[in-house]
């Protein structure tokens, strides 16, 4: 079944679990990645680490902020299109003709 044929906000179950729980997973590993900052002794190592440490942090968050951005997107009303979709396209994907438009 290819994702073209999925009906808006009728995601499986089984996705939406998968999806909520790496949310949350991601959140809490940022949380505890920046609790577990050795110091190392050395100045320019310890602000190379910090910093790698805060970076690999802000993109466990920005993954759990895509997760739960899709999570929105799967879990939206029938009928009512996905965040980030074109109210102006209609379902079978050519533009809406506008006033005056002879197509």
């Amino acid at each position: 079944m290819t994702e073209g044929s999925r009906v808006a906000g009728a995601a499986d179950p089984a996705t939406l679990r998968a999806l909520a729980a790496g949310r949350s997973t991601t959140r809490t590993l940022s949380d505890d990645l920046l609790t577990h900052l050795p110091d190392v002794g050395d100045l320019p190592t310890q602000r190379a680490l910090d910093a790698w440490v805060e970076q690999a942090a802000d993109t466990l968050r920005a993954l759990s902020e895509a997760l739960e951005e899709r999570l929105l997107d799967l879990g939206a009303a029938p009928g009512r299109p996905p965040a980030g979709v074109d109210e102006q396209v209609p379902r079978d994907g050519r533009p809406a003709t506008q006033a005056g438009d002879a197509r």
